[in-house]
């Protein structure tokens, strides 16, 4: 399957907006047109200490985040919650964590229907040696 294909699918669950799916590198996998402006630094930050996160708020591209919360410990979710500045619309994002990667889901309504989606192609990810 092609990265393509892994973001199309996170793109079919109805509330989300943006998806995309970045090398813990700084490298773009996959991205729709709204994420395209996510830095290497913005992946660094996101893949590293949530203290860190909680001090600064987080930015995926242009967007100002606030992190809710961080399982990307936790086997049953391995995604970090957060929310984006009222600028930018209080959208739910949800980034999950593989061993290569961060798969980054944004979207309208609770973040709780973002997290199944992405839980499922990063436990899928990580079982694949990504």
């Amino acid at each position: 399957m092609s990265w393509d294909a892994y973001r199309n699918q996170l793109m079919a669950v109805e509330s989300v907006t943006e998806a995309g799916i970045f090398g813990l590198d700084g490298s773009t996998w996959t991205s729709t047109e709204g994420l395209k402006g996510v830095t290497a630094e913005q992946i660094k930050i996101l893949s590293g200490s949530s203290a860190d996160m909680n001090t600064n708020g987080p930015k995926i591209g242009k967007m100002k985040c606030m992190l809710l919360r961080d399982e990307r410990q936790d086997t049953q979710s391995f995604c970090m919650h957060l929310k984006t500045s009222a600028s930018d619309g209080k959208l739910a994002v949800c980034v999950g964590q593989t061993n290569k990667a961060l798969v980054v889901v944004v979207g309208s309504g609770l973040g709780s229907k973002l997290s199944g989606p992405v839980f499922g192609v990063v436990k899928y990810l990580r079982e694949t040696g990504y």
